[in-house]
């Protein structure tokens, strides 16, 4: 019984050493996430009946969404792949203004950027 624990605590090590070459550094965000959100899940699922209201739910859902959010930075941020940002909105503010500078310049007569 004694040796047992080692090696349960080592392929634990293995589990989380495979998540983190998945997922990159964070993977325990990724994994805080997904726990919170089953826990709203479940809590909603308890708090489910016959005769419940909006907010009866609310607070599970609530939760459920906090975990959604903590999951979604988790992957977004937390990863060392410069292909799992998720930099979509700020190219395109940079090409919105870049493109407004040049209409500007156009219609001002101004060929430079101040």
């Amino acid at each position: 019984m004694i040796y047992t624990i080692p090696l349960i605590l080592s392929q634990g090590d293995l589990l989380m050493s495979g998540l983190e070459d998945t997922f990159g550094s964070g993977y325990q965000q990724i994994i805080i996430g997904f726990v919170v959100f089953i826990l709203g899940a479940f809590w909603g699922g308890l708090e489910a009946d016959g005769n419940m209201s909006a907010s009866d739910v609310y607070w599970p859902a609530l939760t459920m969404l906090a975990g959604g959010m903590i999951t979604l930075l988790g992957i977004s941020f937390g990863t060392d792949h410069e292909d799992d940002r998720t930099n979509d909105l700020m190219d395109a503010i940079d090409d919105l203004t870049a493109r407004l500078d040049k209409l500007v310049a156009l219609t001002t007569g101004k060929d430079s950027e101040e």
